[in-house]
């Protein structure tokens, strides 16, 4: 009987639980390596990695002769040269849909690189103006309607990049504008990527994208102000407990995002440079590590990342003036190593009881 072919990531997340349905007496010992056997990891395609990686570099390649060549060509012959080699991508990739799928996506993917060069080299040929950055928007709006079209995790991704480019322009990231308008790429990404089976790279970026976003209307509430770092740092660290709580709901990439949020807002608010009066980071720090050790009491293996990296900020905060400079890193060695132990003998000891 042939092997049935999963994902690296699916035929791991099978194993862990075979091992713990084994383990509560669910299935019979032995029988999880038996339904192991039937599955079997896919291979990463050569095929498909060649024709990707050429497609891109014919892209690079033909955006390269046009942009040395740009002044010799006249204008309408640019845009026509624009035109047409995205039609021809596009029609291309059609064509061979049916028979040669693998190669289609290689023309449909060439054909979505050319469409975004295209919005800059156009908008530069005709002197439309406007910001630089805006391009990104665009070429974001035309991606997505061909991610929905293919059920192509990769092109949703790349769309969800080049938004995420576009957020940090200078209007927006100045506070001089909020981008309402990013709303709707959010719902827009979230809803494709739960229709064409959940990916968590274009879900982690969405993630980002709205973290951006919060980032946007407070710049915009606290433009002019001073000392305000202390009122980022708690938002986001209210959003990432609140992500992290959600874990019932959530995948599990949003609740990972939740780690590394409050982890770095926290980290910020550790420093008393932080915060208006400098006294309060300490009494903040306090209650932030008590509040990791339950959370490590709870199982959290994330947290205990955290905590290791608060300490080990603390140490070289308070030994680094002090201290010889090579006992400051030998020490802090053997604290990376201690920490490192530790985590592994939770990791160890969390296998055991839960996933």
């Amino acid at each position: 009987m042939s092997k049935r072919r999963v994902k690296y990531s699916e035929l791991q997340f099978l194993k862990r639980e075979l091992y713990f349905l084994e383990k509560s007496g669910v299935i019979q010992a032995g029988k999880s390596e038996e339904i192991d056997n039937i599955y079997e990891a896919e291979q990463i395609s050569f095929t498909k990695t060649l024709l990707y990686v050429g497609s891109v570099l014919i892209g690079i390649g033909i955006l390269s002769f046009v942009a040395s060549n740009w002044a010799e060509i006249g204008k309408l012959t640019k845009f026509l040269l624009i035109q047409g080699l995205f039609i021809g991508s596009m029609f291309t990739g059609y064509r061979m849909e049916r028979n040669f799928p693998k190669t289609a996506k290689s023309f449909y993917y060439l054909g979505g690189i050319v469409f975004g060069a295209g919005i800059f080299l156009v908008g530069q040929m005709f002197h439309f103006g406007g910001d630089f950055q805006d391009a990104f928007l665009w070429w974001s709006l035309g991606l997505l309607p061909l991610a929905l079209v293919l059920r192509d995790k990769w092109i949703l991704l790349g769309s969800s990049i080049l938004i995420l480019f576009y957020m940090t322009d200078g209007l927006i990231f100045s506070g001089q504008m909020i981008p309402f308008w990013i709303l709707l790429w959010i719902i827009a990404i979230h809803f494709l990527n739960n229709k064409m089976g959940f990916s968590p790279a274009v879900g982690l970026v969405n993630g980002f994208l709205v973290l951006a976003f919060i980032a946007s209307v407070l710049n915009f509430f606290l433009k002019g102000l001073s000392d305000v770092e202390y009122i980022y740092g708690l938002c986001y660290l209210a959003i990432g407990i609140m992500l992290i709580n959600m874990k019932e709901k959530l995948h599990e990439i949003y609740v990972m995002l939740g780690f590394l949020v409050h982890g770095a807002a926290a980290l910020l608010l550790s420093f008393p440079d932080s915060w208006p009066n400098e006294w309060v980071y300490l009494p903040f720090s306090i209650l932030y590590l008590s509040h990791l050790l339950w959370l490590i009491k709870r199982g959290s293996l994330f947290s205990i990342i955290i905590l290791c990296i608060m300490i080990f900020r603390f140490y070289l905060d308070y030994t680094f003036d002090f201290l010889p400079k090579s006992l400051v890193f030998i020490i802090g060695g053997i604290l990376l190593l201690g920490f490192g132990f530790y985590f592994e003998k939770q990791r160890k000891k969390g296998r055991e009881n839960h996933v």
